[in-house]
């Protein structure tokens, strides 16, 4: 278990902030509620400021983990929508009317419009929907002559 306090700098009096991290959960607490309207921008800026630095350790422990385990770091490449078009064969509208649904795995960049895509996914995305052939086997062809037909018997 890791325990940790941070203590807020721009208030008139001292916020603490008392971070618990366990195996299975992470407790926040703070030492004093009272905050006035004018401490808010200052509390806000300094509550940023923390979220940014745990997001920031969350990445470097989620390195240390992969380094540990022995997982490689995969660079993931990403693409645009021309070639998504070429690997699903579909229309752009479509595609995007997909990525907008969820359906389709795609990834937008904070302030940008354009959707990016990795191929393994989109590939991973045409397999799992997958139909069943409206062809019949071999089996089911022979089973439905057979069905048809009755034995006929020669009595003479």
């Amino acid at each position: 278990m890791v325990r940790r306090w941070w203590r807020i700098p721009p208030l008139s009096h001292h916020v603490i902030l008392h971070l618990t991290i366990g195996r299975d959960r992470c407790n926040i607490q703070m030492s004093d509620n009272s905050l006035s309207f004018d401490e808010l921008p200052g509390a806000v800026l300094s509550l940023t400021s923390l979220v940014k630095d745990l997001a920031r350790e969350v990445l470097e422990l989620r390195q240390q983990i992969r380094i540990l385990s022995g997982e490689p770091n995969k660079s993931i490449e990403f693409v645009g929508i021309d070639e998504a078009i070429r690997i699903l064969g579909k229309a752009k509208s479509t595609i995007y009317g997909l990525a907008r649904e969820g359906r389709l795995p795609a990834y937008k960049v904070p302030g940008e419009k354009e959707w990016r895509f990795i191929p393994s996914e989109l590939v991973e995305f045409v397999k799992g929907n997958k139909r069943e052939s409206c062809l019949p086997s071999f089996e089911d062809m022979e089973a439905m002559l057979s069905r048809g037909t009755r034995c006929r018997h020669k009595n003479k």
